[in-house]
C-alpha cells in the first residue's frame, strides 16, 4: 500500500522521535505551529498577575466566556487583549492589554464590585469608533452591577451603572449607536431600564413597568418585531413554579419613549399570558420573532406531554398582532409541521407506536360535522432496517439525519389545497426541533 508524502513525512517523523533521532531542517516544516513572540510576551505580561495572586475567572453569562478575549476597543484594527481574573481578595479584575509596534503593554486595570464576573459585551455606545466595555458584577444570586466602561484615554473611566438582574447591548432607537438594556425584577414590579449615549458621553435613560405577574425571567434578548423594529423580549413564568405558564413583555423605543407594547394598563400584565412552553422564536424565517399560543379547544390547551398545536403572531410597533403561522409541535420525536390555513382549529393528533424503532404520529382534520379524517402520517424511524421501512406502501422520506429517518405517508390528498404537490408540500412544511443558541436564556 502507497502512502502519500505527508502521511508518510508525519509517520516518519513520529517514527524518528520514538527511536531518539533527531530531525533536519526540512523535517521541522512539518512540526506543530509554535506560539507567536507576540503571544508568550502576553502570556508572561499576564503570568506576571497570576504569580502576585491572581487566578483566571472568565466570565460566567453571555456568549464571550474566554479567559482572555481578543478585540479592537480603538478601532485601529489591531486587537487589544482583555484577560478577566480574580485577586488574592477573590476580588474580580479585568486586565487590559493594549498592542503597540508587535508588543502587549497594560493600560488598564479594572476592579468590580462582587465576587465574579457576570457578562462582557464590547459596543460603541457613542458613536466615536472606539467600543466601550460593559461588563456586569455578580453582586448576588439575582443581582449584578452593570458598568460602562471607557478606554478612550488609555485608563478605564465609569460612563453609567444601574442594579440589574441581566444586561443586554443593542441599537433599539435607530441611530446606528449600541443602546444598553438592564432588566430588573423584585417584588415591587419588574422594569426595563435603557441607557444611550451622545456623542458627548452624556447618558440619556428611560424606564418602562414590566408585566406585574413576571417575577422571574427565562429569557431576555433584543431581536426585531413586524418590520424590523428592534425590540427586547422578556419572557417568564406568570405563576410561580409553574413552566407551562408563560408571557412575554415586548419593548420597543418609540417616539422618544421606551414602551411595553404588550402591556395591558387594565391588569398590569401582560396580553401574552398563554399555557404551554414554548418560547419566542422566528417561526417563518422573516426576521422577526414570534409568540406562541397553543390552540384551545373548549376553552381547554390543546395539547399532549407528545405535542402541541400553537398559533404564531408577530406583533407590531403598536402592539397589534397578527397571524404568521400555525404549527404542530412534536416534542417527542423532534420535529414541527407548519400546518395549511384549513387545518387550523380543525387539527387533531394521535399517536401510535406499535412497531419497535418505529414512531408514528397521525394527523387528522376534522370535517364540518366534528368527525376527524386521517390526512397525514409522519414516522421517525430509528431502527437499522429504517432505510426500507421509509420506502414501505406509499411513504416517502422527510429527512434522512444519518441515525434517524423522518418520513411521511399521505393518508388523504383531498385534506390538501386542490393542485397541490402533496409530496413536496409536506417537504416544505417539516422541520426539527433546533436549538437555537442566541435565546436569551438566563
Amino acid at each position: 500500500m502507497r502512502l502519500k508524502k505527508g502521511m508518510m513525512t508525519v509517520f516518519l517523523t513520529a517514527l524518528l522521535a520514538l527511536s531518539g533521532c533527531s530531525l533536519t531542517k526540512t523535517e521541522e516544516l512539518y512540526s506543530l505551529p509554535q506560539p507567536s513572540k507576540e503571544y508568550l510576551q502576553l502570556q508572561t505580561l499576564i503570568d506576571a498577575e497570576i504569580s502576585s495572586g491572581c487566578e483566571y475567572a472568565a466570565p460566567t453569562a453571555g456568549s464571550q466566556r474566554q479567559s482572555v478575549q481578543l478585540t479592537d476597543l480603538d478601532g485601529d484594527g489591531v486587537n487589544e487583549a482583555v484577560a478577566f481574573l480574580r485577586n488574592k481578595d477573590l476580588q474580580p479584575l479585568i486586565c487590559v492589554y493594549r498592542r503597540t509596534n508587535g508588543a502587549y503593554a497594560l493600560a488598564d486595570r479594572i476592579k468590580g464590585d462582587g465576587s465574579a464576573i457576570g457578562r462582557v459585551e464590547y459596543a460603541d455606545l457613542d458613536g466615536d469608533g472606539m467600543n466601550e466595555i460593559i461588563v456586569s458584577w455578580e453582586a448576588a444570586s439575582q443581582m449584578q452591577l452593570m458598568t460602562a466602561y471607557s478606554l478612550t484615554n488609555g485608563t478605564a473611566s465609569v460612563l453609567f451603572k444601574a442594579s440589574c438582574l441581566d444586561f443586554q447591548v443593542g441599537d433599539m432607537n435607530g441611530d446606528g449607536r449600541s443602546d444598553v438594556l438592564a432588566l430588573t425584577l423584585d417584588s415591587s414590579g419588574g422594569k426595563v431600564d435603557f441607557y444611550s449615549l451622545t456623542k458627548r458621553k452624556d447618558v440619556f435613560q428611560k424606564t418602562t413597568k414590566l408585566s406585574a405577574s413576571l417575577k422571574t425571567a427565562d429569557r431576555f434578548r433584543i431581536a426585531a418585531i413586524a418590520g424590523g423594529v428592534p425590540a427586547a423580549f422578556i419572557e417568564g413564568p406568570y405563576i410561580e413554579n409553574d413552566s407551562n405558564s408563560l408571557l412575554t413583555d415586548i419593548i420597543v423605543f418609540s417616539d422618544g419613549e421606551l414602551k411595553n407594547i404588550t402591556l395591558d394598563p387594565a391588569t398590569g400584565d401582560s396580553t401574552t399570558k398563554r399555557h404551554g412552553g414554548a418560547y419566542c422564536t422566528d417561526i417563518d424565517g422573516n426576521g422577526s420573532l414570534d409568540v406562541p399560543f397553543a390552540e384551545t379547544d373548549g376553552g381547554k390547551t390543546r395539547e399532549t406531554p407528545e405535542s402541541s398545536i400553537y398559533d404564531w403572531y408577530t406583533y407590531g410597533a403598536d402592539g397589534r398582532s397578527t397571524l404568521c403561522a400555525s404549527t404542530c409541535h412534536c416534542y417527542t420525536d423532534g420535529w414541527y409541521l407548519t400546518l395549511p390555513e384549513d387545518w387550523r382549529g380543525k387539527l387533531v393528533v394521535r399517536r401510535t407506536s406499535a412497531v419497535s424503532g418505529e414512531h408514528a404520529v397521525v394527523l387528522a382534520v376534522k370535517n364540518d360535522s366534528g368527525r376527524p379524517t386521517d390526512i397525514l402520517t409522519i414516522y421517525t424511524l430509528t431502527d437499522e432496517n429504517r432505510s426500507d421501512r421509509a420506502k414501505l406502501g406509499g411513504r416517502f422520506t422527510l429527512l434522512n439525519s444519518g441515525t434517524v429517518i423522518y418520513a411521511a405517508e399521505i393518508e388523504a390528498a383531498s385534506g390538501f389545497p386542490e393542485g397541490t404537490d402533496v409530496q413536496n408540500d409536506v417537504k416544505g412544511r417539516f422541520h426539527l426541533i433546533t436549538t437555537d443558541w442566541i435565546t436569551g436564556a438566563l
